[in-house]
C-alpha cells in the first residue's frame, strides 16, 4: 500500500505527516483537492564529483602511505640510535667499574704516622 504525505493540515496530520487510518475515498477526495500526496521516496542521483573525489582520496591515500613509510625509517633509525647508546652506556660503565676498581688507595694522615 502506497504512502501519503500531508501537504497541508488535514484533520490531525501535520504538513510532512504521513497520512494513516483513512478510508480510500477519503484518501482519493484528498489526493484531488492537492492536500496530500504519495510518497515518493528521494531518487539518489550519481554525483558527476564522484570521479574527482576518488582521484582526491587516491592522493591523500598515496601521501600518508609515503608519510607512514617515513615515520617507520625514522622510527628503526632511531632504534638503532638507542641500542647504539645502550651499548656505550654499558662499555662506558663497564670502564668506570675497571678504573675506580685499579685506584689505588691514596695515602690517608694515620698512614704516614
Amino acid at each position: 500500500m502506497p504512502k501519503f504525505i500531508a501537504l497541508q493540515s488535514v484533520g490531525a496530520f501535520l504538513p510532512g505527516d504521513e497520512i494513516k487510518g483513512l478510508n480510500d475515498d477519503r484518501i482519493q477526495a484528498l489526493l484531488a483537492s492537492g492536500a496530500i500526496e504519495e510518497y515518493k521516496p528521494p531518487e539518489q542521483t550519481p554525483s558527476d564529483d564522484s570521479q574527482g573525489q576518488l582521484q582526491q582520496l587516491a592522493a591523500e591515500i598515496a601521501d600518508l602511505k609515503a608519510d607512514n613509510q617515513l615515520l617507520s625509517d625514522d622510527k628503526v633509525k632511531a632504534d638503532a640510535e638507542i641500542a647504539d647508546l645502550k651499548a656505550q652506556v654499558a662499555e662506558l660503565d663497564k670502564q668506570l667499574k675497571a678504573a675506580t676498581a685499579k685506584k689505588p688507595a691514596t695515602k690517608t694522615a694515620d698512614d704516614a704516622k
